[in-house]
């Protein structure tokens, strides 16, 4: 079973005086860097945790905030705990997973553009694995420079910082590099976010190649949604899925699942395909 990043544990009285003297026992099972959903009897939640370093850190209410989308608040307990993962400085592996809609782009590359404004960061690489949707023909040889060809994987990122002029200023001003998968063997990426969206349309070997390219001062954050995945190979061999089997523990990792569609009615009525 594939992990999600948190665990709830729903409590009697009882069992949460309990919890509040002494929480030994209901860390056992848990690893680095995983939430902990603490809820009452009645299944409404009380407060948020963090496991880090042996011990649980309650976390608190927090948003994301940057000149191009104001400030976004979290719709759900999930995304609260997704922006709690990317602001925190312990982990510099992220990944956001989740289902259609559920916020996973909106969240995770206006916090990387926050991070810029802060000064964290020097500039975010962008890498979207050119896989073309399943089923549906390849458009085939795109004319044009290296920008016009990778132009078309903007996309997810166009409504989300006001349109294409703007984000035409930023990659001008250096503060974001389209980076083709094809081209990175060899590269090192310092003082960047090396920000891949669409990950689930990757190999071990892929994954493996892209934590190889991050240098000093910089961190890798992907997301990815693997009921998306456009090939078959990626469902044999998912490079995300194999991450979080082997890294899940490891300090310098986290991640988080994201299971409510918040884009629209219409936008959930994907996820009943599935059933």
């Amino acid at each position: 079973m594939t992990e999600y990043g948190y665990k709830e544990l729903q409590l009697t009285d009882e069992q949460l005086a309990e919890f509040y003297s002494n929480q030994t026992k209901f860390i056992e099972n848990l690893y680095e860097n995983e939430y902990l959903i603490l809820k009452d009897a009645s299944g409404a939640e009380i407060e948020n945790y963090i496991f880090q370093r042996g011990f649980l850190k309650k976390i608190n209410y927090n948003y994301i905030e940057n000149k191009y989308c104001g400030i976004i608040k979290p719709r759900n307990l999930y995304q609260k705990l997704a922006i709690h993962m990317l602001q925190d400085t312990e982990s510099h592996v992220k990944i956001i997973r989740g289902v259609y809609g559920s916020g996973k782009d909106l969240l995770m590359f206006n916090e990387a553009l926050a991070q810029l404004e802060h000064g964290n960061y020097q500039k975010i690489i962008y890498v979207r694995p050119n896989v073309t949707v399943a089923n549906v023909p390849d458009i085939g040889f795109l004319k044009g420079d290296l920008e016009e060809k990778l132009g078309w994987t903007l996309g997810p990122l166009i409504d989300k910082i006001g349109g294409e002029d703007e984000l035409r200023r930023l990659i001008a001003s250096e503060k974001l590099e389209m980076a083709p998968l094809l081209f990175i063997r060899g590269r090192s990426f310092d003082n960047s976010i090396v920000y891949v969206t669409e990950g689930q349309n990757m190999t071990t070997e892929i994954v493996k190649l892209l934590i190889s390219r991050v240098g000093e001062g910089s961190s890798l954050w992907i997301n990815s949604d693997n009921h998306q995945t456009d090939k078959q190979i990626f469902t044999n061999d998912n490079g995300i899925l194999k991450m979080i089997e082997k890294l899940k523990g490891n300090p310098l990792v986290s991640h988080i699942y994201l299971p409510i569609t918040e884009r629209s009615s219409v936008a959930r009525l994907a996820d009943l395909l599935d059933e």
